[in-house]
């Protein structure tokens, strides 16, 4: 969790994108490595969340699990999971720290083993290894949602604002207006994870302070000073904190904080706080987890991993999911495997060859062919065999099993990919495909604005108002011919020649309304 409301101290402003779209615009970039951004997750926060994920199916949480593992999947993106370690804080915001290890990493682990995704674990909190991870550019961003990677000192830490098959939408902090001794000092105030801090003080109040730049001189020394010398630096520099608290308008501080002041502790801050946030323990550099690289999953494992944790663990049920989570990650790393080679860059894995063509949108889905681009895969028998051969087929009835046969011999998935992914790693694929939305078939009728009449003169006239005369007008090589067709009441247009010219009668007199088959065409 962190600082309290630590968040709001950030760009408050901020924007949802799409992960699509803050991925694509890395690779467009070429800001990472020549590929796809990696990032740093915090493994911890996941498996909190799916225990809270209530579902009547077997094992819920790892369900939710392997549905958020196969979003990330799908994006142009090179995750590492990060957990926590033995060496985390006994106690944190006064509660004993479990030290047995979660029920659910085990069954995360052998997930994330499959989907090809690494793993490590901390020496001590994950927050703290991601943070180093960042600052010395193993990962270019850290998915978080605890405040305290910022206070640890991540350059970037991306947080989930709404997440779903059709969406992903996240929120990214880069390097705030606060630096790391500054976050620390707020987190000393308004209290975080390891202390209380200062009765009475929020966090608006204790950001107020360290704009002051009063915490630089406090950790300027410190910095220069053996822990053991911690106590008598954190003495002196208090007494310089209180009297600045009692003075008026120093730095932003508008006002006197007597009332604060009179209630900072005789031991603030505390030594052992101080080493938390200064000195975390962490991977030593020589030990540090090499950066991610792309890997591919092992398709069998996770087959039989699915067979063994979820209720649609047959081989329908496991086709079909791996529909949506795992053949559209082999269609991205197929694109960046293309787009490595175009660089000159070797990859451990050979790619799998799903893509088959562009296809075509439909109007209410333009906004998200914007980023995307809509494409049709075709899995190899291959694939496909390593997935079912694994499997006992013991839960599978008549149904599935037909259609099972029916998947194999079409063996098309059609999914949402990057566009610029695309665009950079094959550009010949999307100047062949056609995007254009096919016109409906169906007539559109466009009503000209008529002119206002009284409310009586209508009333009087309403049921000669819904009487009209259609005019047809057809074109052929001999000419034109136009005839009139007796009066009817409104009715479902039937099909007609290619221009249609209807006549209503009102009490103003005849008003024509011209409707054609080409929208805005005549």
């Amino acid at each position: 969790m962190g600082i309290k409301d630590g968040w709001n101290l950030l760009d408050s402003k901020l924007d949802s994108v799409s992960f699509v779209d803050w991925s694509s615009q890395k690779i467009s970039t070429s800001m990472v490595h020549n590929l796809a951004p990696r990032i740093g997750v915090d493994a911890s926060r996941w498996m909190f969340a799916a225990k809270y994920h209530h579902a009547q199916t077997k094992n819920p949480a790892q369900a939710s699990l392997f549905k958020r593992i196969g979003r990330l999947f799908h994006l142009p993106v090179i995750p590492i999971f990060v957990f926590d370690g033995p060496g985390r804080p006994v106690n944190k915001r006064n509660k004993a720290m479990k030290k047995t290890p979660d029920w659910l990493a085990a069954d995360f682990k052998r997930l994330l083993v499959g989907f090809g995704f690494p793993y490590c674990e901390a020496p001590g909190e994950a927050e703290a290894e991601l943070a180093m991870l960042s600052n010395v550019g193993h990962i270019d961003a850290v998915m978080s949602e605890d405040f305290d990677t910022m206070v640890f000192g991540a350059q970037c830490v991306i947080r989930i604002k709404d997440e779903s098959d059709s969406k992903y939408l996240i929120e990214v902090h880069e390097a705030s207006q606060f630096s790391h001794n500054d976050l620390i000092l707020i987190a000393l105030l308004a209290g975080g994870d390891y202390d209380e801090g200062v009765p009475g003080c929020g966090v608006q109040t204790a950001a107020g302070i360290a704009r002051t730049g009063i915490g630089k001189q406090l950790f300027d020394a410190l910095e220069v000073s053996e822990i053991g010398h911690y106590h008598q630096v954190a003495s002196m520099w208090r007494q310089d904190f209180c009297t600045m608290l009692d003075a008026k308008g120093v730095g932003q501080l508008y006002s006197r904080h007597r009332s604060l002041a009179s209630r900072i502790p005789s031991d603030f801050p505390k030594v052992s706080v101080l080493i938390q946030y200064l000195h975390p323990v962490t991977s030593t550099l020589e030990n540090l987890p090499a950066p991610p690289l792309l890997g591919q999953p092992d398709l069998p494992r996770l087959s039989k991993l699915c067979e063994e944790l979820f209720i649609w663990g047959h081989p329908m049920g496991i086709i079909e999911n791996f529909s949506h989570h795992i053949f559209p990650g082999l269609a991205i790393r197929e694109l960046l495997q293309d787009l490595s080679k175009q660089h000159g860059l070797e990859q451990p894995h050979n790619s799998v060859a799903v893509i088959s063509k562009v296809c075509t949108v439909c109007a209410n889905q333009r906004e998200r062919s914007d980023s995307e681009v809509f494409m049709s895969l075709v899995v190899p028998h291959a694939i496909l065999t390593k997935i079912t051969s694994v499997l006992h087929s013991m839960h599978e009835n008549d149904t599935q099993r037909k259609a099972l046969t029916r998947f194999m011999k079409k063996r098309e998935v059609r999914t949402w990919l990057s566009r610029v992914l695309a665009l950079h790693a094959q550009p010949n694929l999307l100047d062949n495909g056609d995007q254009t939305h096919k016109p409906s078939k169906r007539r559109k009728y466009m009503k000209l604005p008529i002119a206002s009449s009284s409310t009586s003169t209508v009333a009087s006239q309403a049921g000669a108002a819904r009487a009209f005369s259609v005019l047809e007008i057809s074109s052929d090589e001999s000419g034109m011919e136009m005839k009139e067709t007796t009066s009817r009441k409104r009715q479902k247009y039937v099909a007609s020649p290619k221009y249609r010219l209807d006549v209503r009668h009102a009490a103003s007199g005849e008003i024509f309304e011209l409707c054609t088959d080409d929208e805005g065409e005549i």
